[in-house]
């Protein structure tokens, strides 16, 4: 369940730095607060890094320089994590006392801090009535519904199937794979009530559309097939799950699978 402190939190960060048509002008925000953006040219293996520094008494975001990142989703919600960094009372202190780090944005890290942040990041990039809306509606959006919000808010289509999965109340889970390779997955609240937290394979189901799409480009293309629940779940139950999966090009594939009911 997504946390309602930060998503007020974010709220109230776009309407003040007059950042409220999507996509979100990062920029725009930064100005409001005094941030310093700065672009590192040599940035490999590097997402990004917010300091304080003392003498100025400003704050500096070093993130990858976008004339030569050639992620700009990826750059922005890196961006926006290094933000909850300041706009968190308990992060910005943090940094004042001299406190610093090189992040790990999307997802990755299982810190708790670096974890709000990402939260936040999800949240300011994509407000919740890009989703909550239909959600309420029908219950559920499909993956291309997903993906589409995702080149609205130019944030990447797994962090915003990640977000979806935050807010769902359907038994869902996504998961990202590296040539058929799990990478990462994230499961909704009803998923995790039902047992279906933490995936306990590590590869792709053997009929997964994700083993043929992993050498496509990145699409619009999604390709869905019923599984038994059990091929995600060894030993789980007889139920059956639907994964819709789509390309992100790279040998990388974006699963979302869902089921009405799941024992």
């Amino acid at each position: 369940m997504f946390d309602p402190n930060l998503e007020a939190l974010a709220k109230n960060v776009r309407a003040n730095g007059g950042a409220e048509i999507l996509p979100v002008n990062l920029a725009e925000i930064a100005d409001y607060d005094d941030l310093i953006l700065e672009p590192v040219t040599e940035h490999a293996g590097f997402n990004g890094k917010i300091e304080f520094l003392p003498d100025d008494n400003v704050f500096v975001i070093f993130h990858p320089d976008p004339a030569t990142y050639l992620y700009k989703s990826r750059l922005r919600f890196s961006i926006a994590h290094e933000f909850a960094h300041f706009y968190i009372d308990e992060h910005r202190a943090a940094l004042v006392r001299g406190e610093t780090h090189n992040s790990m944005p999307g997802f990755r890290s299982k810190h708790p801090r670096e974890v709000q942040a990402d939260e936040f990041a999800a949240a300011l990039l994509i407000p919740i009535g890009t989703m909550e809306p239909q959600i309420r509606k029908r219950g559920f959006l499909t993956l291309q519904e997903i993906c589409s919000v995702a080149r609205q808010c130019e944030v990447s289509p797994y962090a915003t199937a990640i977000r979806y999965v935050r807010m769902a109340e359907e038994t869902c889970f996504v998961v990202l794979a590296n040539n058929g390779q799990v990478v990462s997955s994230f499961s909704s609240d009803e998923a995790c009530i039902r047992r279906m937290g933490r995936l306990q394979i590590g590869h792709l189901p053997a009929k997964s559309p994700g083993h043929s799409l992993a050498s496509r480009s990145r699409s619009e293309e999604a390709r869905g097939i019923d599984h038994p629940l059990d091929v995600w779940y060894p030993e789980k139950g007889n139920s059956t799950l639907w994964e819709s999966c789509t390309p992100l090009g790279e040998g990388y594939t974006l699963s979302l699978v869902s089921a009405e009911s799941a024992g």
